[in-house]
């Protein structure tokens, strides 16, 4: 007569299981690895947009000055005349 097999855990579902484990930890180090150096990365990058920002910024506030403008038009030899009516537009954007 045969025996009926046990219908608990064997010794080789616990290894599998083990080495399941073992494969779902390195794997999930490895994203969390790798998303620290993204991290990284996007801050560095951040960074340097600041800065080039702030010195976009710094260039268009000099650009904007009095004494720059008066230099590009004595530059380009063009006259400061005040406009007249018809070339002012006003538009009223609260209706």
């Amino acid at each position: 007569m045969r025996r009926k097999k046990k219908q608990g855990f064997e010794f080789w579902h616990i290894v599998v299981l083990f080495f399941i484990a073992i494969f779902s930890y390195v794997w999930q180090q490895g994203v969390i690895r790798n998303q620290g150096y993204r991290i990284g990365k996007a801050e560095s990058s951040y960074k340097e947009f600041l800065t080039e920002n702030r010195q976009l910024q710094a260039q268009a506030l000099s650009l904007k000055s009095i004494s720059a403008i008066r230099s590009r038009l004595q530059k380009f030899g063009l006259p400061l005349v005040e406009p007249k009516s018809w070339n002012i537009y006003r538009f009223d954007f609260k209706k």
